[in-house]
């Protein structure tokens, strides 16, 4: 068996696979990450609760994997592929990106498994690109052209500059920039941005923020139960449109734009709505261009996990 997991700056996802056949999961259970002190505890805890011992570890981790290490920067975790499998005594551990394995599992979606968003003519042997926003913001793509079967690839294009677009997005920037010196987009698309850009409203309209987190932001808003919840709602799901416009041209992705993570199905309605798509289209001379990329939101319960065992049973 193949022990497989995603490893989320939040949660953490595990369940064994079998090394042939279906790639359906057992066992399957999910963990708060940061309730471990290393990744090396967290997989014992599993493994003692279910009494099995994998002959394979493939583990999606949500940092970038250099030469089978990797630093989970919203964790705070540091670790090698080698020291999990001398901890864990197993015969191979495989480390690679969490986007990296939504985009190997993403060819293996059924149609039930990917919503549309925006009608395109999408080419098969086209570039796809992926994007994905919950604890931090992930992308990748997937390399079709001239390959025999699509290439996955990991990036941390989450931690590129943001740039403002209109005077209240440069209020936005200037301040974050006050705050965390480096302002990347993770810190506007991600959960923590959807609070970041909820205290900023705050700050700016002069009163003390009464919510906290990104899920008491989003039911506020869409209850109507607070107005500058509502807008900061409406101002994210601007920015991640744009910044999933952004991918689309820097991957050339005719085949496609894949929207996953935790946050884009809890706000599926405002994604199939103006924002979203209007922030997606804004790019000027190549809006004719995006016009025809078809977008798809990821709707499989578990797709990173699915392609950290899609990966390990192929390496």
């Amino acid at each position: 068996m193949l022990l497989a997991g995603d490893l989320g700056g939040t949660k953490t996802l595990l369940a064994f696979y079998p090394l042939k056949g279906p790639a359906r999961p057992r066992k399957l259970k999910e963990y708060p990450t940061r309730a471990f002190r290393s990744p090396e505890a967290l997989l014992k805890a599993y493994l003692e609760e279910t009494g099995l011992r994998p002959k394979r570890i493939s583990l999606a981790v949500a940092g970038p994997v250099i030469r089978g290490r990797v630093r989970m920067v919203n964790v705070g975790w540091h670790f090698s592929a080698t020291g999990l499998a001398r901890g864990l005594q197993v015969e191979e551990v495989h480390l690679l990106n969490d986007l990296e394995a939504l985009a190997y599992a993403v060819p293996h979606l059924s149609r039930r498994h990917l919503h549309p968003l925006k009608p395109g003519r999408r080419d098969p042997r086209g570039n796809v690109a992926v994007i994905a926003a919950g604890t931090g913001l992930g992308r990748s793509f997937l390399v079709r052209r001239h390959t025999p079967r699509p290439v996955p690839v990991a990036t941390e294009a989450g931690h590129v500059d943001f740039a403002p677009w209109d005077e209240l997005s440069f209020e936005l920037y200037q301040y974050l920039s006050a705050r965390f010196g480096h302002v990347s987009v993770e810190r506007v698309v991600s959960g923590p941005g959807i609070e970041n850009i909820y205290q900023f409203l705050c700050q700016k309209e002069g009163i003390s923020p009464r919510l906290a987190s990104a899920p008491e932001i989003s039911q506020a808003a869409f209850s109507g139960q607070d107005p500058l919840a509502q807008k900061a709602l409406e101002l994210f799901v601007y920015a991640y449109g744009k910044e999933a416009g952004n991918w689309a041209l820097s991957c050339l992705a005719t085949g496609g734009v894949m929207v996953g993570g935790g946050i884009a199905p809890k706000i599926r309605p405002l994604l199939e709505e103006g924002p979203f798509l209007q922030g997606f289209l804004a790019k000027g001379r190549l809006r004719e261009f995006l016009e025809e990329v078809p977008v798809f939101l990821i709707l499989h319960p578990y797709p990173v996990l699915l392609g950290a065992a899609l990966f390990g049973r192929a390496s």
